[in-house]
């Protein structure tokens, strides 16, 4: 053996490699498994680490049932659906085989529960993976949960809330615990037993999970390590109970950088805004079934209040119903509050109350926000576009770093001669306008061809795309020919 091999960090490193081996489509057993087996028996100093690695990621309890001397002629070499339905549960001597290499797994999927019966016997309090690090739980019931929840826990993955999920504690049990994601599959959105869970743990930097009360939400704010809140109500689902703002005492969220919503009730969004400050608040992101401005405008407004100013980079609004007709009033007070967003980096809005800006407040904006990259104001009422080319490229030079841009611009009226001006834009990459047909199209690509160099118009561009591609190809062919 060469000396290179009794180093345990080349070691590793070589077995880390095996586990990444590829597998053909065709392959009934994975090939890194099997060469990691064979790598354990070749010599006792390769047993350990390669074990390690072999165990290391599972998606099922079958190969640890496997290591039980009575199991194993029932599940190999293919065991049969439902192999162990009139099986009796291990005894204590097998419960030592089948724990065997469990503290080896790092990481556990557990998609289906019709072997739980076998582990019935074992004591209520037995940790059966110790050292597990990630846990995807897409099983129905949370009543054998308590075995998998290991002191070391630091994700965890859980389908469906069932009552026994407060019962089990998963803040106590796995104190280490950092990412938590919860779906309740529309059933139980609002029930006691998510707030317990969600109070158990107080060491969450990542948490997504269906509408909270007040108790969660004001635990939540003492929770220092929280760096992302996403809350999440299914689409299809009935709402849950309107959260009682009463009992909602004013608090501050002093590291949170990420909020996502996705179909939380609204009012209940505000609410919580209202009474919260996020100082350290970087990305707002919220989907709606419908979003009105009436709604909307409060929301915005809050968010403007909570000490978030000068800090968000990120705002996403959107709903399910952009279409209905909204108050032209609405769009131009929506603009007006995100004006005082003075970090945003990215911005989109495709919501009822689409925002038609003029020349006038699209310069205004831009000023208000000199270190924007992204912006996307779809009207999709198709009202007339406001903006020409000349206030368009009046705002992009208050924006250098602007690199993806949706926005209606008035093609018709031109306003502005290429010849003229001398100012380009070369950071923007990517532009889309509402499909109104240009009444000079070659006209309009020699604006673009001449003031946004690297600009990728979308297809609603239409005979301007056409005119532009053969404006950069007649470019390059002079170029050539300089050459």
């Amino acid at each position: 053996m060469h000396q290179a091999l009794l180093v345990p960090e080349i070691l590793l490193y070589i077995f880390a490699h095996v586990k990444q081996i590829g597998e053909p489509s065709y392959a009934q057993k994975p090939l890194s498994r099997q060469s990691l087996a064979a790598l354990a028996t070749t010599c006792k100093i390769f047993y350990e680490p390669a074990m390690d690695f072999l165990w290391a990621d599972m998606n099922m309890l079958l190969p640890l049932l496997g290591c039980v001397t009575r199991l194993h002629p029932m599940i190999y070499p293919s065991a049969q659906q439902s192999w162990s339905l009139d099986i009796e549960p291990l005894s204590e001597l097998e419960r030592g085989q089948f724990l065997r290499h469990s503290g080896r797994v790092r990481s556990l999927s557990v998609s289906s529960d019709d072997d739980f019966h076998l582990l019935y016997a074992l004591p209520f309090d037995t940790c059966v993976f110790p050292n597990l690090l990630s846990l995807s739980w897409v099983v129905i019931s949370t009543r054998y949960l308590r075995f998998f929840l290991s002191p070391t826990l630091r994700t965890c993955y859980i389908a469906i809330v069932q009552p026994e999920l407060g019962r089990n504690s998963i803040g106590t049990r796995c104190p280490a615990l950092e990412g938590l994601d919860i779906d309740t599959m529309g059933v139980m959105a609002q029930a006691s037993h998510l707030s317990e869970t969600v109070c158990s743990c107080k060491a969450l930097v990542r948490l997504q999970c269906p509408p909270l009360d007040s108790a969660a939400w004001k635990h939540l704010s003492t929770v220092l390590t929280l760096l992302s809140l996403s809350i999440y109500q299914e689409s299809f689902s009935n709402p849950p109970s309107k959260l009682d703002t009463h009992n909602l005492s004013f608090v501050s969220f002093l590291n949170v950088t990420s909020l996502h919503f996705c179909y939380a009730p609204i009012a209940d969004i505000t609410a919580v805004i209202q009474h919260s400050e996020f100082p350290s608040l970087k990305e707002f992101e919220l989907v709606a079934s419908i979003l009105p401005g009436e709604e909307l405008l409060p929301l915005l407004q809050a968010l403007s209040q909570c000490k978030a100013c000068h800090t968000l980079e990120k705002i996403d609004i959107s709903d399910d119903d952009p279409k209905a007709e909204e108050p032209t009033d609405n769009s131009f007070a929506v603009t007006r509050v995100l004006l005082c967003f003075t970090q945003l980096r990215a911005l989109s809005l495709c919501v009822s109350c689409s925002i038609n800006p003029d020349n006038a407040l699209l310069v205004e904006a831009f000023s208000s926000w000199p270190q924007l990259c992204s912006l996307s104001f779809p009207d999709l009422h198709h009202r007339p576009p406001k903006v020409t080319f000349l206030g368009l490229f009046e705002a992009l030079r208050q924006c250098p770093h602007v690199h993806s841009l949706l926005l209606d611009v008035d093609v018709i009226n031109i306003d502005i001669d290429p010849k003229v001006e001398s100012f380009q834009h070369t950071s923007l990459k990517r532009m889309g306008i509402y499909p109104s047909p240009a009444a000079d199209p070659e006209a309009v690509a020699r604006i673009i061809f001449a003031m946004l160099p690297n600009v990728h118009l979308a297809d609603t561009w239409g005979d301007v795309n056409t005119h532009l591609k053969s404006l950069r190809a007649s470019s390059s062919l002079q170029g050539e020919d300089g050459d």
